[in-house]
């Protein structure tokens, strides 16, 4: 692709942020509205092989309570990446020795929040948006904001991400590799990444690569159910033993 070109693309890119953003953000008001909040998928049984369906929706889309992310976080300045990178050191360290599924909940809430704070007003109004357009079902919008995003923010985690999901989502699972492997490589302690990445192995057949990467996501969280089972599956196939 020639640099004319690539510049051509970033220009149309930037155009359409800006007219995204004008679209959904009144004047005066510089922060995201909170995605819906369905219930997540992550304690929902799954079939041996997950579906993208069943994996996308929750990471795509689950919303804590705001008042128990406003407990777990407090009033910290997520923005100041210095000061988020220590605070998800800490959640990560906790969340690893939760003594239960409900104290394990109330961590991966806060650590999922704190993800989805960029540092950017405009970043994290456009990733709600994404939110929005999955729920639609509108995949294609949902990319092309994603794509833009990328762009714009290229060194966030949690944009990857959710582009992968979208990939996965549409059956392009040599896309999802690239970009959840491009998520992970920049948090490897994002589990759902890990596990998104185990689900994209296993479409394509890399079974033991697949394994892998649930196993990853379930040392630093244990208490993943999709990734749990996904794993115990995949060992009693590969291993004939339990995980």
């Amino acid at each position: 692709m020639s640099q004319a070109h690539n510049r051509a693309r970033g220009l149309s890119n930037l155009v359409f942020l800006a007219c995204l953003v004008g679209f959904a953000m009144p004047a005066g008001h510089a922060r995201a509205m909170d995605p819906p909040s369905p219930e997540s998928g992550d304690a929902k049984s799954m079939a041996p092989a997950p579906s993208s369906k069943d994996l996308a929706r929750p990471a795509l889309l689950s919303t804590p309570n705001k008042q128990d992310r406003s407990d777990a976080l407090g009033s910290v300045p997520l923005a100041d990446p210095a000061i988020r990178d220590a605070i998800l050191k800490q959640l990560y360290a906790q969340l690893r020795l939760a003594r239960d599924a409900a104290a394990a909940k109330a961590i991966s809430e806060a650590i999922e929040e704190a993800w989805r704070h960029s540092g950017s007003d405009t970043v994290d109004l456009l990733m709600s948006r994404v939110d929005t357009f999955v729920l639609d079902a509108d995949l294609d919008l949902a990319l092309k904001v994603l794509d833009a995003v990328s762009e714009l923010a290229p060194e966030d985690s949690e944009v990857w991400h959710q582009r992968g999901l979208v990939h996965l989502m549409k059956n392009d699972a040599d896309e999802a590799l690239e970009d959840l492997r491009r998520a992970v490589a920049m948090e490897p302690n994002n589990y759902k990444a890990l596990r998104d990445l185990g689900a994209a192995l296993q479409q394509t057949g890399d079974k033991k690569g697949a394994l892998e990467a649930y196993r990853k996501a379930l040392e630093v969280n244990p208490f993943l159910e999709q990734a749990k089972r996904a794993a115990e599956d995949l060992a009693h196939e590969i291993e004939g033993q339990d995980i």
